[in-house]
Formats: structure tokens, C-alpha cells, sequence
């Protein structure tokens, strides 16, 4: 008898070390799709500094992953049934609102670089012609018409 309750035990202690470990292996998963979501899709080419720091169950099946990405915190979900990561609106929203803010700027640089083309043309326009009214008063007074 006391070698069924040994027995009994030691299944037990297995189940949960098993148990234990698949919710790891979920866990580790979760980071893993996480760190490739914000790597590969969110900022492609831009994440230099991915941190992933925790993994915790969520409601309805889901785990909140929560990481650093080059300073700025970052919270998403990831659903292990279907294998998918997401991130959710807001999170998009701001990152929309940061590449506005770029091509604003990118505008700005290319309309003072306009600009500064457009007087360099100008200058440029005078010199021509500052340059043919003296080529022009040079031959007539070279002229040999004038004797």
C-alpha cells in the first residue's frame, strides 16, 4: 500500500512538472511571435533594440505579452490556437500618427530645398543676362562699322 501511495505521488509531481512545462512552452511561444511580429511587420527595418519581458494568461485563452521596442513599451496579444500575435488599434493608430509626423518633416526638407533650387535658378537667369548686355556693348564698340 505504501508503495501505491509512492507511485501516486510521483505521478502527480509529473503531472504537474508536465503541465507546468507546456504553459512555459506557450509562454516562451507567446515571446517568440511577439518579438518576430514587432521585428518583422511592425517596424520593418526600424526595430533595432527588441526587448520581449513577460508572457501572463490572459482571458479567453490568449496570453498579454509585454516587451520594450527600441524604448517604448509595447503590450499585445497572442492567441496559441491559431499561432497569431496582434497588437491591437491604438498601437497602430500612434505608430500612423509618428509617420505623419516624418513625411511632414520630409516635406518640409524637400520645400526649402525647392526653394533655395528656385533662387540659385534665379541668380543664376541675371548672371546670363548681365553677361550678354556686356558681351553686347563689347562688340559695338569693337565694331569696325563705326569709322
Amino acid at each position: 500500500m505504501k508503495f501505491n501511495g509512492v507511485k501516486v505521488v510521483i505521478a502527480l509531481g509529473m503531472v504537474a512538472l508536465l503541465t507546468g512545462c507546456a504553459s512555459e512552452r506557450v509562454k516562451n511561444h507567446a515571446k517568440e511571435m511577439a518579438a518576430k511580429y514587432w521585428q518583422d511587420k511592425a517596424y520593418p527595418g526600424k526595430a533595432f533594440d527588441i526587448q520581449v519581458v513577460e508572457a501572463e494568461k490572459a482571458d479567453g485563452g490568449q496570453y498579454r505579452v509585454k516587451g520594450i521596442v527600441d524604448g517604448e513599451t509595447r503590450v499585445g496579444t497572442f492567441n496559441p490556437e491559431t499561432e497569431t500575435f496582434s497588437e491591437g488599434y491604438y498601437s497602430l493608430a500612434h505608430e500612423r500618427e509618428k509617420r505623419v509626423a516624418e513625411l511632414e518633416q520630409e516635406v518640409k526638407y524637400w520645400k526649402e530645398k525647392f526653394e533655395g533650387a528656385d533662387k540659385e535658378i534665379y541668380k543664376l537667369k541675371l548672371q546670363i543676362k548681365m553677361n550678354k548686355k556686356g558681351a553686347d556693348s563689347e562688340s559695338e564698340d569693337s565694331s569696325p562699322d563705326k569709322k
